[in-house]
């Protein structure tokens, strides 16, 4: 029976209908990430303002049995926020972006909605940080968005993951009970520590929302490093590339790291000459330690220009962070010996660009060219990194002819994290038309200056094509992934033991499967 009128009275009585969104374009938009639309367009977005009205909008979906699927800041491009069923309720977050200090105890307790980017902003003018502290797409990503499907790049160098910065988690359950983990799970406990009995915070961490709702998180502190360093280098050829990212990684004294192939370098340059000068050489001495040192390193990034990359092979670049500039300085030393013995030196203005500006509007959602953007990704370990190069680049031969044929560039962004763990990061560009996400989310400055393209059905069937190529390679090289969502294969490769447990633990917490149904391969 279609119970979907009482459904959105419900919804009505909690929210107002100002904040339950029913039109065709609001429903098509959010139903659309990165890389495509949803085949079911959700039937209404909610948009909650309190954990209680969360968790209302919870317990009315259960008694209508209708699916939920929360949105954060709309990066996904593995269907993470797609629906999938009639009747989906959308959830979206933003509005839930709250944020409460408590220096004392060197924590942040921060609502799902809110960015990365307005969480550093917020620490910052306190002298404070998170150990991890956001992926590039910091402006729109949310902290829900990274507890959910992981994330990594800022701090990731010595912190790992979004996850690892973790001390507590409120879940809501599929029945709209809402759960605290760790030390905050105990009556009039603080949430401070994560590992007090079973880790419950960690089945939730990844699920993509497959197990639960996350309404509130608390993240450790730390004070915010004033010593910064970078440095730059092109290399003849991948694997030069490659050794160099992984044995400065072994080091332990990266704060973040990321290497570029030629065409990735390219989308790069452009997000820096993208901007403003004036803009961009302000942002610069702000950032800096003081006005002379910021002087000089505006001064550098004039002298380099912006084409002292454009005709290396690869490139990569470290930066480092301590106490002072001379601790960042220290580190960057060793650093710099071992990338040396694989490349050669180069104007650092990237990482300082990204260190001054670190995080950008969604201007990679789009090629340089105007074509559209699908990354893809998998976690190698170190001992089959070199395979999983090789591997790729006989796909690249392999389909070279037929993506020139049919406008299709693939491109490669390689990062390491913690001192083990190596992101090899193919992106798809592909000349084809826009849609409602690219009109709405790209800075509306610059579209106008992004060459349109027709519609490319023949180039958009390749891209799926190879993209289930690369995922046939990251199975044989034993790579792992990260907003997993409905894209990667998760329950599909795991051992039947694991598969039994996860779907087990799927019908005791959403025994209806009413929780983003679909995501990690789950019904």
């Amino acid at each position: 029976m279609d119970n979907s009128g009482s459904l959105l009275q419900a919804l009505v009585n909690i929210l107002s209908e100002a904040h339950l969104l029913t039109d065709d374009q609001s429903r098509t938009f959010f139903s659309t990430d990165v890389y495509r639309q949803a085949d079911e367009l959700a039937l209404a977005v909610a948009q909650p303002g309190t954990i209680e009205e969360l968790q209302q909008i919870v317990r009315v979906c259960a008694e209508h049995e209708a699916p939920m699927v929360v949105r954060g800041g709309g990066a996904s491009y593995t269907d993470g926020f797609l629906p999938t069923q009639p009747n989906t309720i959308l959830i979206d977050s933003l509005r839930l972006n709250r944020i409460e200090v408590n220096e004392a105890d060197m924590t942040v307790t921060v609502e799902p909605g809110v960015t990365w980017a307005s969480l550093y902003e917020r620490l910052a003018a306190q002298g404070l940080r998170t150990p991890f502290w956001g992926p590039f797409s910091g402006i729109a990503a949310t902290i829900g968005g990274g507890m959910s499907h992981y994330a990594v790049n800022y701090g990731s160098g010595q912190y790992g993951v979004s996850a690892e910065s973790l001390t507590s988690m409120d879940v809501i359950l599929a029945n709209g009970d809402l759960i605290s983990t760790g030390s905050g799970g105990g009556e009039g406990h603080s949430p401070f520590f994560r590992f007090y009995g079973p880790d419950l915070a960690g089945l939730f961490m990844g699920d993509a929302g497959a197990l639960g709702i996350k309404a509130r998180f608390t993240l450790r502190l730390m004070k915010k490093p004033e010593g910064f360093a970078a440095a730059s280098f092109g290399f003849p050829d991948g694997e030069s590339c490659l050794n160099a990212l992984m044995e400065t990684a072994r080091l332990g004294v990266l704060a973040q790291n990321f290497g570029l192939d030629p065409r990735q370098q390219k989308t790069a340059l452009t997000e820096m000459e993208s901007k403003n000068p004036i803009d961009a050489a302000l942002t610069v001495l702000r950032s800096s330690r003081n006005p002379l040192d910021g002087v000089l390193q505006v001064m550098k990034m004039g002298l380099a220009g912006r084409n002292f990359l454009k005709n290396a092979v690869y490139s990569a670049h470290f930066s480092t962070e301590g106490l002072t500039d001379s601790e960042a300085r220290y580190k960057l030393a060793a650093v710099r010996d071992i990338a040396s013995r694989y490349g050669a030196e180069v104007a650092n203005s990237i990482p300082t660009f990204f260190n001054a500006e670190p995080f950008m509007e969604l201007t990679p959602i789009l090629g340089p060219n105007g074509e559209l953007w699908k990354p893809t990704h998998g976690v190698l370990p170190f001992s089959n990194v070199m395979q999983h190069h090789a591997d790729f680049e006989a796909l690249l031969a392999e389909y070279r002819d037929r993506m020139s044929q049919h406008r299709v560039q693939l491109t490669r962004m390689l990062m390491t994290f913690s001192t083990h763990c190596f992101v090899y990061e193919p992106t798809f560009l592909w000349e084809d038309e826009r849609s409602i996400y690219h009109w709405r989310v790209y800075p509306a400055s610059l579209l106008g200056k992004k060459p349109e393209h027709p519609a490319n059905p023949q180039g958009r069937a390749l891209v799926k094509e190879l993209k289930g190529r690369i995922i046939e390679l990251c199975i044989k090289n034993g790579a792992s992934h990260m907003q997993v969502g409905k894209d990667y294969p998760y329950l599909a490769t795991r051992k039947p033991e694991v598969r039994d447990f996860v779907i087990a633990l799927k019908r005791t917490l959403d025994p209806k499967g009413l929780m983003n149904p679909g995501a990690l391969g789950l019904d």
